[in-house]
């Protein structure tokens, strides 16, 4: 399912850095990484932007990773997104790194407008300070409402399986108005999270959910934190205008977590 990658890199960042995430992405079985740099017009030398990506590439492969180079010029996250899907990659993998300049904290930062842009699933890859050492992932969470965003991610859980040993499902829903229907609505709730644990018992070592009742994005963020979760999975579903504003669940996830976090259009 993840053949083709899309790595988009700040040639101003220590190879090192950029090697260290090829090496990560190729545990999840790619065929192939694009290295791609959008330089920006009327202060980048194309031939300085070639030579340096050049050799980034040429040090990639050194490691048995199968890397290919590619240059734009333009707004950048346009440029990822067109790449993308010029390219046929199936994810699009985004650092999140406070000296790289792809990801910000800002409103309208490159990652939120690849991930609001993006039609091919978006990698944000983060690293807990506690777990740097680690080379390999434990524990895969995955956010789900029942409906049919959520579904779309369901396949990439089932493969990541093979490369992670724990999955913990979690909905968040909320409370309804008499008794009666908040009765009926748990059962319910209860019994869609078995049926999902009971879809994965196979891919994973281990399997458990929780149901929460209140806001999505601060129950994701705070199981994922307590659990020390290292991917969370979420289905993203083309928000109405007002919630671009406001932050979607999504993106107040993204930005809130200290977990990696894969965005399923």
């Amino acid at each position: 399912m993840i053949r083709k990658v899309l790595q988009p890199v700040d040639l101003s960042e220590s190879p090192k850095d950029i090697k260290a995430r090829s090496l990560f992405i190729d545990r999840f079985g790619g065929q192939e990484i694009i290295l791609f740099h959008v330089m920006n017009p009327g202060v980048d030398s194309r031939d300085q932007s070639e030579s340096r990506i050049s050799r980034l590439e040429d040090e990639i492969k050194e490691t048995g990773v199968n890397a290919r180079a590619s240059l734009a010029t333009g707004h950048v996250a346009s440029e990822i997104v067109r790449a993308a899907s010029d390219e046929g990659v199936d994810i699009i993998y985004m650092p999140a790194s406070r000296k790289n300049i792809l990801v910000s904290t800002l409103m309208g930062s490159v990652t939120d407008d690849v991930i609001r842009l993006s039609d091919v699933p978006v990698f944000v890859h983060k690293q807990r300070p506690e777990l740097a050492k680690r080379k390999s992932l434990d524990k895969l969470m995955l956010a789900t409402d029942f409906q049919k965003a959520a579904v779309r991610a369901k396949p990439y859980v089932h493969m990541l399986g093979e490369y992670i040993p724990e999955l913990i499902i979690l909905h968040v829903g909320q409370r309804a108005s008499d008794p009666e229907t908040e009765q009926l609505r748990r059962e319910n709730v209860e019994q869609g999270l078995k049926e999902i644990k009971k879809e994965f018992a196979g891919d994973y070592e281990r399997v458990k959910h929780y149901a929460r009742i209140g806001s999505p994005a601060r129950h994701i963020i705070e199981t994922a934190e307590q659990e020390q979760a290292e991917l969370v999975v979420l289905g993203r579903i083309n928000e109405p205008f007002p919630s671009k504003i406001l932050g979607s669940t999504c993106a107040r996830v993204t930005s809130g977590v200290g977990s990696s976090v894969l965005l399923v259009p």
